[in-house]
């Protein structure tokens, strides 16, 4: 199956990095979450610049268009999908992505974004995908799941995939 977005590592990676706790300043709502000491950063911002980007890469998933997603990606992002090993780097993503665009013709792709939190540089989000494909010579495929992206703020302002993770909703199937 094609990947939601090509992937996201664990919170917990990204917090041991820095000595500095994340605190929200307003519990109510997760996309409020900034670094302590770090500046003020508009979270409906980098949300709005998440979604500019997701938008982004479903339109060239639709198209397929692997160039435009494994441009979405970091140099040194990393992709963990379901039932497969790691994508390390903007080389192994753009290889991987151009094999499963070829195994298969997308009908549908949709990303929404569920939840962000801002940390610095970083943005953590939480979203769920709706995945329609047809492989050649079978029945239509659809697949609905969630994934964690870490995003990092690039130095000119934009944000790309750091860390991708994803997995399906749907029951593995017994064979």
């Amino acid at each position: 199956m094609l990947s939601p977005r090509l992937a996201v590592v664990a919170l917990a990676g990204l917090t041991a990095c820095t000595t500095q706790q994340a605190r929200r300043t307003d519990t109510t709502s997760p996309a409020t979450a900034t670094l302590a000491g770090a500046p003020a950063t508009d979270a409906a911002a980098v949300r709005q610049a998440i979604e500019a980007q997701n938008s982004r890469f479903s339109a060239a998933a639709l198209k397929g268009d692997t160039a435009t997603i494994a441009g979405i990606y970091a140099d040194d992002a990393i992709v963990m999908g379901p039932n497969e090993p790691a994508f390390h780097g903007h080389d192994a993503i753009a290889k991987g992505l151009a094999k499963m665009m070829s195994a298969m013709s997308l009908t549908g792709h949709k990303l929404q974004t569920q939840d962000v939190i801002v940390a610095g540089d970083y943005a953590i989000e939480t979203g769920a995908y709706d995945v329609s494909a047809a492989p050649p010579k079978a029945k239509p495929v659809h697949d609905v799941g969630k994934y964690i992206v870490v995003w990092k703020k690039q130095t000119d302002g934009s944000y790309k995939i750091l860390r991708d993770v994803f997995n399906s909703d749907e029951p593995m199937p017994i064979k």
